[in-house]
């Protein structure tokens, strides 16, 4: 039996489990299932539900879409070891957890799932000096001076994971992708539809109209009209990464960018050391959107709109200033929340990962919520991380898997309909 057979094995047991764990767990009042997440002063505070229904009112009522949600997977065939800010990361083990979240997403026959990035680890890059071995196919293709044999090995073995899963799987990508492999290699490799813009330079932003539940299946079938769209956006479409520091005009307003906000590039370009407040997010492993994204974001908001659908946003770093560390943010991440608010009536909300820790903030101009998707990296064994969406006419449901936390948020803002 193969290694990766029995780890699938092993996550089907581990499953079965976990819903006997989970199904207890729901036995619980909504408020046992409050949790903490990082308020706008960046402490800690107790998060109350943002729905006064947060019991059993649609338990009988299917949802009218499900989605899986994963992140910041960082998979590399090394030891566990540590980030460079000390916390503990699990690179072997977030295989495993992959493999259970794919069969839960199976079982639970979801309409899709949504990857926000970070599939692979930067180490995949130097993997002997982090204490792996290097044992790939042979081959000659190189980025730069890096072979990418590991990193793609690594991608090919999370993907055959995420395989028991039939169903359609969205992918973003972060920078630790961007640390291994080409734009060319991660289309071909997670079907990321790329653009090349007028400059020469591909950007991988893209939308999907979600399918219904089944309507044959009594139990699956909801009665909804809603029409849900999700929207990929590219976070890594101005960044140094992956960049032709010759050729590349986008590589060029990155650098001006970084040279005009952080004073410690290029030497230590991702030392945010001295920089106050927001200013942190100026560093060299985020990135920013650049203007053909930004008025296709506006453009396909306003279909959305004409069309009557409502749009989740899906991203590698945050929007949200309030839901994350300023270190993890998009760079112009001020415009991009512009555009949002202006369609309060068409977002549901937005899901990102690229922040460990995760974090949450409804935005008080427009009701949308802002969610940071704990990294399933970072999961100590057993515990497997990720998340299942249930999407109501009225609401969204987390249920949290592993250190991914519940909530309820209702979605009442989108009731409004604005003058445009």
């Amino acid at each position: 039996m193969s290694p990766l057979l029995q780890l699938i094995l092993l996550a089907n047991i581990q499953l079965s489990l976990s819903f006997t764990i989970r199904n207890t767990q729901q036995l619980m009042s909504p408020q046992q299932h409050q949790h903490q997440h990082r308020s706008s002063s960046s402490s800690l505070t107790a998060h109350q539900s943002n729905s006064n229904n947060t019991s059993d009112d649609n338990t009988n009522t299917p949802p009218a879409y499900t989605f899986g949600l994963l992140t910041d997977i960082q998979h590399a065939p090394i030891p566990d070891g540590h980030s460079f800010t000390g916390n503990a990361r699990y690179y072997r083990h977030a295989m495993e957890a992959t493999a259970c979240a794919a069969q839960h997403f199976q079982e639970e026959r979801v309409n899709c799932v949504v990857n926000l990035g970070d599939i692979i680890d930067g180490k995949c890059a130097d993997v002997q000096r982090w204490g792996g071995e290097v044992d790939t196919k042979e081959e000659t293709q190189s980025k730069g001076d890096k072979i990418v044999s590991v990193g793609c090995d690594a991608i090919d073995n999370v993907l055959q994971a995420l395989s028991v899963y039939s169903g359609k799987i969205l992918h973003t990508y972060g920078n630790h992708e961007l640390y291994n492999l080409s734009r060319d290699r991660l289309a071909e490799k997670l079907k990321i539809p790329f653009t090349k813009e007028d400059t020469g330079d591909l950007v991988g932003y893209y939308t999907h109209l979600i399918e219904n539940c089944d309507q044959n299946d009594e139990e699956q079938s909801s009665s909804s009209s809603m029409k849900l769209r999700a929207l990929v956006l590219d976070t890594y479409d101005l960044c140094l990464l992956d960049r032709c520091p010759d050729s590349s005009h986008k590589r060029h307003r990155a650098h001006e960018i970084l040279s005009a906000n952080n004073h410690n590039y290029p030497h230590e370009e991702n030392s945010p050391e001295g920089l106050e407040g927001t200013n942190r997010r100026f560093v060299a492993f985020n990135g920013g959107i650049d203007e053909p994204q930004l008025e296709w974001l506006q453009h396909s908001l306003e279909m959305a709109r004409e069309n009557e659908e409502k749009v989740i946003v899906f991203s590698h770093q945050p929007i949200h200033p309030d839901s994350t560390w300023p270190t993890c943010l998009i760079w112009n991440y001020d415009e991009v929340l512009d555009i949002l608010r202006s369609f309060k009536d068409v977002i549901i909300a937005s899901f990102s990962g690229h922040a460990h820790k995760g974090g949450y903030v409804r935005d008080e101009e427009s009701g949308i919520h802002f969610r940071s998707v704990e990294a399933i990296l970072e999961s100590s064994p057993p515990i497997k991380t990720y998340a299942i969406v249930d999407v109501f006419e009225d609401k969204l449901v987390i249920r949290g898997e592993g250190d991914c936390l519940s909530d309820v948020y209702d979605i009442d803002h989108t009731k409004v309909k604005l003058s445009v």
